[in-house]
């Protein structure tokens, strides 16, 4: 679990969902930040529809409401927060903090609440100095808040998720939860691109799902004593198979790439397109060269 957890919360169902994925990823005694952004005085929110809804008397009302939500006993600060753009608000004080995770809502500005490109929670979730965890339409209405039973990670052999492994196996082991790897050999485009002159699309497709099966067993076999885990190989589209599998599962565990020229965190179509649908929670892990300056581990 971790140790120093920053919410996102502005009242709205959003908001809700992701207090209470909040407070079921914060260790029992670390320490959960409800963080309220409200606008700067004198600016409306007219001019900028992204601009924050709420001011300075709204945000601290709704901030006393959210500290009285979480059932479980666990130190709760609250913490408002002036600013013109919630999404780099939320940035810099989870920076500010020493955040281990940022936990956000689904984006309340699509039809379904589906993070939207250029919605907060997208912006916050590429840039954010930590990990990120973004929960599912209507998680807070799933009473009592699920535990986390069963905990997917998925698994590329070519760039070796190693760091979001390493969270999800701590996870497991900390909540007693069953650990999945989930490893998609995509065969679909080898199939498309059809053969080649040195290879025929069949031996492609063969040495993806050797190469898949191999990195899998090898994965499994660096897990730490005690983690009830298991693995498969899965056939198709990666954010296809992955996302079959977040209606199966407490929560998905993916890990995201190295910064781009802009700070950005390099997501991946993959990973941006499971964010973005998930039926579960969906935790997205840093690579560790986007780690905090103090390297500390991840999850203790």
């Amino acid at each position: 679990m971790f140790a120093k957890v920053i919410v996102g919360f502005d009242g709205r169902d959003q908001g809700r969902d992701a207090l209470a994925l909040g407070c079921s990823l914060t260790a029992p005694d670390g320490e959960l930040v409800i963080c309220c952004v409200h606008r700067l005085d004198g600016l409306s929110s007219r001019i900028d529809p992204i601009e924050p809804r709420l001011d300075h008397a709204s945000a601290a009302a709704l901030l006393r409401t959210a500290c009285r939500l979480p059932e479980a006993p666990r130190t709760i600060t609250p913490l408002l927060v002036a600013g013109a753009d919630p999404a780099l608000a939320l940035q810099t004080t989870a920076r500010q903090c020493g955040s281990e995770l940022l936990v956000l809502g689904s984006s309340h500005r699509g039809p379904v609440g589906r993070v939207l490109v250029g919605s907060v929670t997208e912006e916050t979730l590429h840039r954010a100095p930590c990990a990120v965890a973004v929960a599912p339409v209507g998680f807070h209405r799933r009473a009592p808040t699920p535990p986390l039973a069963r905990i997917a990670v998925g698994y590329d052999v070519v760039s070796q998720s190693l760091r979001a492994l390493g969270a999800a196996a701590a996870l497991a082991s900390q909540t007693d939860a069953e650990l999945q790897l989930i490893v998609v050999a995509d065969t679909a485009t080898a199939r498309a691109g059809g053969a080649s002159a040195a290879m025929s699309y069949p031996a492609i497709v063969k040495a993806r799902l050797d190469a898949a099966h191999a990195g899998l067993a090898r994965a499994l076999g660096a897990l730490p004593a005690g983690v009830a885990a298991a693995g498969v190989v899965r056939d198709g589209m990666a954010s296809e198979e992955l996302l079959e599998v977040t209606h199966s599962v407490d929560l998905l565990v993916l890990g995201s790439r190295d910064r781009g020229p802009v700070g950005r965190l390099l997501l991946g179509s993959v990973c941006d397109t499971i964010v973005r649908a998930a039926a579960c929670p969906v935790l997205v892990i840093p690579p560790a060269s986007n780690a905090d300056e103090r390297s500390r581990p991840l999850v203790p």
